[in-house]
């Protein structure tokens, strides 16, 4: 029975062919200078372009990339989900497909993980980050309203909630993706509550963050939903819905 690898990047898609060859030259062009055995799974979350003809094409060259297909689009959050359960890495990163934290990022995070850390995620927000390229003043003024709100509710430590470059143990993938029931906006906020009501410490690193063009959310819907999502984690907790022991 083959090893499991030491690494595995889950990369969440929905219509990315834009995007997607860049960000697989990237990852690709970094992990096969990887010392360690490594394996990439992109999850396809019903997108209804060519991304999925292209990670085809993908695979052919690269026989460590595995593919997961929704059926139907779900969100990124289960696009998330489906990736870390089916990762089988000893770490499990799971990366925006707009690249816009670099994979240049990781050693710092395997560095907290292999003494002993569980849970490491990027921030922009600490001492020694960096924001290259700004997003619109309106979406990243709701943004960061949207981590206050969060940090008040769930996890005052949390400096940055959404930053799409998380890194998780294998155990604490498999503690906190399997209780995950948020499937869109607020998925972050959950798995990262999840982790600290699990009683995992959350290492926060300072990334270098550029924001991509090409978004394709609609930014008062996606704040609405992420509102109503960031509800139901707190009605969640309150009912017992997560079936946590309390620790």
């Amino acid at each position: 029975m083959p090893q499991p690898p030491y690494l595995s990047v889950v990369l969440p898609i929905y219509n990315e062919q834009e995007r997607l060859s860049g960000a697989l030259q990237e990852v690709v062009g970094y992990l096969l200078d990887f010392p360690e055995s490594w394996e990439i799974v992109i999850v396809d979350d019903g997108s209804r372009d060519k991304s999925g003809e292209l990670v085809g094409q993908w695979m052919q060259r690269e026989p460590n990339i595995k593919f997961l297909r929704l059926a139907r689009n779900q969100g990124k959050g289960a696009a998330v989900k489906a990736g870390m359960l089916h990762a089988t890495g000893r770490y499990r990163l799971f990366r925006d497909a707009d690249s816009s934290t670099q994979m240049r990022e990781l050693p710092a995070f395997l560095r907290l993980l292999e003494n002993g850390a569980h849970v490491v995620i990027g921030s922009r927000r600490v001492k020694g980050a960096g924001i290259i390229r700004h997003q619109a003043l309106l979406r990243e003024s709701l943004g960061k309203g949207f981590v206050l709100l969060c940090r008040f509710l769930l996890v005052w430590e949390v400096r940055d909630f959404t930053c799409g470059f998380k890194c998780f143990s294998a155990q604490a993938a498999q503690d906190i993706f399997s209780r995950q029931t948020i499937n869109r906006w607020a998925f972050d906020a959950e798995i990262l509550f999840l982790a600290n009501k699990l009683g995992y410490p959350i290492a926060q690193v300072p990334v270098i963050w550029k924001d991509e063009p090409g978004s394709k959310v609609r930014v008062f819907w996606a704040v609405l939903r992420s509102l109503r999502e960031l509800g139901q984690v707190v009605f969640n907790n309150l009912t017992g819905a997560y079936n946590i022991a309390s620790r």
